[in-house]
């Protein structure tokens, strides 16, 4: 299963508004290890995952189904992005611990995978060569975000 799950060459990966595939280059024992460190959560279609101003580091991988992105402003609430299966949010308080900026509300059933900040220190110091991918894909992500938005700006 988790081994098609982040397909690089699922046509679908980019249609989402802030796609963005991660690790799909895992060998089995790797993501054994890897799913050993995470913690599985499903939320029911319309189900708030997280809430904007909460401060958490906890970082989210969709394993299936969408998610909504949306901040609230002075003229009310703003849809982002959706986000799919395959892709992640959370990743900005994952990386500063600042609180949520966004609300994310499951658009389907979804179910995640969820990396805590100190698993992933134990995945830095036990297994560095995810780690590292890990940490690029992360990278690539934001890149593509700040990318979408500034084109739309």
């Amino acid at each position: 299963m988790a081994l098609n799950l982040f397909n690089y060459e699922d046509p679908q990966a980019d249609v989402v508004g802030a796609g963005g595939r991660i690790l799909g280059d895992l060998t089995d024992s790797e993501w054994t290890s890897f799913l050993g460190l995470m913690e599985r959560r499903s939320f029911h279609k319309g189900a708030q995952i997280l809430t904007a101003g909460e401060r958490d580091r906890t970082l989210y991988l969709i394993a299936s189904g969408d998610v909504e992105v949306v901040v609230e402003g002075p003229s009310g609430r703003r849809r982002l992005a959706t986000i799919g299966e395959g892709s992640v949010f959370g990743e900005m308080s994952f990386f500063d611990g600042a609180p949520r900026s966004a609300h994310v509300i499951a658009e389907s059933d979804v179910e995640v995978l969820a990396l805590h900040q100190d698993r992933f220190e134990q995945l830095a110091a036990w297994h560095p060569r995810i780690a590292h991918k890990l940490l690029m894909d992360l990278g690539r992500v934001l890149s593509q975000r700040i990318r979408r938005l500034n084109l739309s700006v």
